[in-house]
């Protein structure tokens, strides 16, 4: 008996899961197309190939807009589940048969686990394998740059110096103009500046064509002294600027790893650094602070529940997204703090609400 009412709710949960799942990838993939339909609509001429290319290029995008709404979808799942078996009052009727209520939803606790660890895997396998191309094909259809150029990339290598690319061609791993500036073991500014850069891996570093070193003297009186450079030795690799490009749902957990140990100073990368874990263990929290808003007792009807859980998901997410991006801009100067704060804030509400909230 208590197997089959586990397996009959768990079997609610996947096809509430399922349907969230459409509902909200769907939705924002809807918008997302609109948003983009007059950039579309002007792109290659051939219409087939255009159909193709804008084809291929959602497809692609599906992993990331998947993990963009994962917070919504694994609510919305728990939430149709519950208001599905009050519907038809298969929920008091599971508590009467001896149950508590928390033992009637442990299939949907564990079940948002298991998906969790499905979001995982992609996070770590299906988000970093597409972003490259899906990063080129959006250049191709929404920008309508044939070539992928980034305008300018800045970010500081392990010796701690200012590195600012400008103009790199990312298909030809190429820096239109490249600047390095730090200062030297004297305390004197030091500037190389070069055009036309180019990644040289059996020498690790980069080939300039006019560089030059520029070296300030600390006494102003002094004439700066300039020379010739033609390679700049330096643990940033092309691969290192797309990553500087490329949003936290694009990197896995062992790239963020390795960047945090390659560049200590990076504060972005410190801060991804724990939230690659916040992130699912803040969508399994949502989910238990949801709940209780639409399995309270009372005359209130459950869609109010689920307007409440929805809205509390809203705002949950804006004061992740706002930690996250203070933590990064240096404001909160702790990135331990910035990542686990709004873990801490619900983890703490879901105590007092279930120990408030008669379930």
């Amino acid at each position: 008996m208590i197997q089959r009412l586990d397996a009959y709710v768990t079997r609610i949960f996947i096809m509430s899961w399922l349907l969230s799942l459409t509902f909200f990838v769907g939705f924002f993939g809807v918008v997302d197309f609109f948003g983009d339909i007059g950039a579309l609509l002007e792109g290659p001429p051939n219409s087939e190939a255009s159909a193709s290319l804008i084809g291929r290029f959602y497809m692609l995008r599906l992993p990331q807009i998947f993990l963009q709404v994962a917070s919504f979808v694994m609510l919305g799942a728990a939430l149709l589940t519950i208001t599905r078996l009050q519907k038809h009052n298969e929920f008091m009727a599971m508590v009467l048969t001896g149950r508590s209520t928390r033992r009637v939803l442990v299939p949907v606790i564990v079940c948002t686990f298991l998906l969790l660890l499905v979001q995982v895997v992609v996070q770590e396998t299906l988000a970093p394998a597409f972003a490259h191309e899906r990063a080129r094909l959006e250049k191709l259809l929404v920008s309508h740059e044939a070539d992928w150029i980034i305008k300018e990339t800045n970010l500081r290598d392990a010796a701690n110096r200012m590195f600012q690319a400008r103009n790199y061609d990312v298909n030809r791993e190429l820096i239109g103009a490249m600047r390095i500036s730090y200062r030297d073991e004297q305390g004197r500014p030091v500037r190389i500046e070069g055009f036309d850069a180019q990644w040289n891996e059996a020498e690790s570093g980069w080939r300039l064509r006019d560089g030059t070193m520029t070296i300030l003297p600390l006494d102003e009186s002094l004439e700066p002294t300039v020379a010739p450079v033609g390679f700049y030795k330096t643990d940033l690799r092309p691969s290192d600027l797309l990553v500087e490009n490329r949003s936290p749902f694009d990197l896995a957990y062992g790239e963020v790893l390795a960047l945090a140990e390659r560049y200590p100073l990076n504060r972005g990368y410190k801060l991804l650094r724990h939230y690659h874990i916040t992130y699912p263990l803040s969508i399994m929290l949502l989910v238990l602070l949801g709940i209780p808003f639409v399995i309270k007792r009372g005359s209130r009807s459950p869609m109010v529940g689920v307007g409440y859980s929805m809205g509390l998901c809203m705002v949950f997410l804006i004061l992740n997204a706002t930690c996250r991006d203070l933590g990064i801009r240096g404001i909160i100067p702790w990135p331990v703090i910035a990542s686990w704060l709004p873990v801490i804030i619900a983890g703490s509400l879901v105590v007092v609400f279930y120990d408030s909230v008669e379930i």
